[in-house]
This record gives C-alpha cells, structure tokens and sequence, in this order.
C-alpha cells in the first residue's frame, strides 16, 4: 500500500510539472532574423493582427504552432523585411543580430497565412537581450 501511496505522488508531481509548464521562460528564445531586406508593403494574403497595450522597450517573440511555415511582417514598430517562421519555430524577432524592440511596446504584425492568434506579456522575458520584457505572440 506504501508503494502505491509513493507511486501515486510521484505521478502527481511529474503531472503537475509538465502541466504547469509555459509557454515561454525567461531568455529561452533563439532570434529569428529578418530573411529579406524589402520594403514593407501591403500584400495580398496576409491577416493583420495587433497588441494595443504599452509595455515600452518590449521585443516580441513568436510560437509557429501552425502545422506550417508562416511569413511575418511587422506594421509597427515600423520595420523591413519578413522573418520564415517554420512549424514548431519559437523565437524572438531580430535584425543585423539585434533584438527588435517597440519604443511603445506595442506590436502590430501581419502573417500570411492569416492565422489563430493569442498574445501574452512576460516582464521577465529575454531581459538579458536587451528587451524590457517580451510580448509572446503563438500562432495557431
């Protein structure tokens, strides 16, 4: 009886740990760079989506939950350029081997194909990169 007593709480622990695991954690993220220098004009294609909240000196960090490969663009802060986001990709938005930040902290991005979307705001995300927190953006 002893054992199963242990048995059952090292699987309540071993549950409890891989449920309560995020998302995202602190300066886990690797950065995407920009994959072309164009400019950033509208196309076809693309759904629009944005965070509306200020969290100044913010960077964003991005989850490809697609099944697919999607194609980001950024409508604020203003920026060139597209980053390739394969399926199962997580990474935070870089340019020239710099962080992305929004003087603001809010984020206006387009992506092709349009997408399901949630936005979460971590304060303590890449932090050591740079940013003042990160605004994670998962793209189902």
């Amino acid at each position: 009886m002893k054992r199963l007593g242990l048995l059952a709480v090292g699987l309540a622990v071993t549950s409890a740990t891989i449920m309560g695991a995020g998302p995202a954690h602190a300066d886990f993220t690797d950065q995407v760079e920009v994959t072309d220098s164009g400019e950033n004009e509208q196309e076809a294609g693309f759904g629009e989506y944005a965070v509306s909240r200020n969290q100044p000196g913010s960077c964003l960090v991005v989850q490809n939950h697609t099944g697919g490969t999607v194609t980001l663009r950024l409508n604020y802060p203003t920026s060139r350029g597209k980053w390739t986001l394969r399926h199962d990709s997580v990474g935070v938005l870089a340019r020239n081997g710099k962080v992305v930040t929004s003087p603001s902290g809010r984020w206006s991005v387009r992506t092709n194909p349009p997408i399901r979307w949630a936005w979460i705001y971590d304060g303590n995300l890449n932090t050591r990169k740079g940013c003042n927190g990160s605004w994670v953006l998962t793209m189902n």
